[in-house]
């Protein structure tokens, strides 16, 4: 996709709007960090980029997304934490170059607009799903395109995991045949095989883009100890699958012997 910001920077006519660096981020660094005083923003040219605040996840951000505009525009301390998620490159520009876009590109002022719409809407968003702010500071985020296996049915594992967002959800089959999907942000799936210390049961794949936090057994204690509502919310999903399972199974159960 063209940025209009990367276009900005091959022009000479003024100084004022050109960013001030350009650098390129590895999985798991820091662009900023909550509390920090920052001069300037930034721009995502490529990559995601993950936003906490205290541990927990707000938000992700993509190719041509805006950040760290509170310390511009408020005068404040960041108020959230950012991530690199993926191998992303990042432009960082000076209170100059926001005025310079405001009164003189409409169309890098529409970008930060949409930029920031698109954030308030996916916080608020985030906020109205079940569980939806919890997220440990030390989860892994991973990223899924369309028919992608995130669990294999049969192996040993024993993370679990937490659906952030997905375009289609996530099909869960055994021995090659549907039987659920996972479609609601915030929901927990995978935890069965740390709780039961039994391998997986099921194949999980993502339909279209997905994002999932990975989770690993261990970090279940700190759940329970600092998030009980987040171990209800799992306790409530086991009761729900066993529950479906149990129909499931009568039903077939009851045809089968109607013939």
């Amino acid at each position: 996709m063209h940025s209009a910001f990367q276009k900005s920077d091959d022009k000479s006519d003024s100084r004022s709007h050109q960013a001030l660096g350009l650098h390129s981020y590895r999985y798991g660094d820091e662009i900023a960090q909550e509390g920090d005083e920052s001069p300037c923003f930034y721009v995502i040219l490529s990559g995601q980029v993950k936003i906490s605040k205290r541990g927990k996840f707000i938000r992700l951000l993509r190719e041509q997304d805006v950040f760290g505009l509170e310390s511009i525009l408020f005068k404040q301390t960041l108020p959230y934490t950012a991530k690199v998620m993926t191998t992303s490159r990042i432009a960082s520009y000076g209170p100059e170059a926001l005025d310079h876009f405001i009164r003189e590109n409409p169309r890098m002022t529409a970008s930060i607009l949409t930029s920031t719409i698109d954030q308030l809407l996916q916080t608020t968003n985030n906020l109205a799903q079940e569980g939806g702010s919890f997220g440990l500071e030390n989860a892994r985020v991973d990223f899924y395109s369309d028919g992608d296996i995130i669990v294999h049915e049969g192996t040993p594992e024993t993370d679990f995991f937490r659906l952030v967002s997905s375009q289609g959800g996530l099909r869960v089959t055994k021995a090659g045949k549907e039987v659920s999907r996972i479609e609601k942000p915030g929901e927990f799936f995978g935890e069965m095989a740390g709780l039961l210390n039994l391998p997986r049961v099921a194949t999980i794949t993502s339909m279209g883009e997905s994002v999932v936090e990975r989770y690993g057994f261990d970090d279940l204690d700190v759940i329970v100890r600092d998030y009980p509502e987040v171990a209800l919310h799992i306790m409530r999903t086991l009761v729900v699958r066993l529950a479906k399972l149990t129909s499931k199974y009568t039903d077939v159960s009851g045809h089968e012997n109607d013939t």
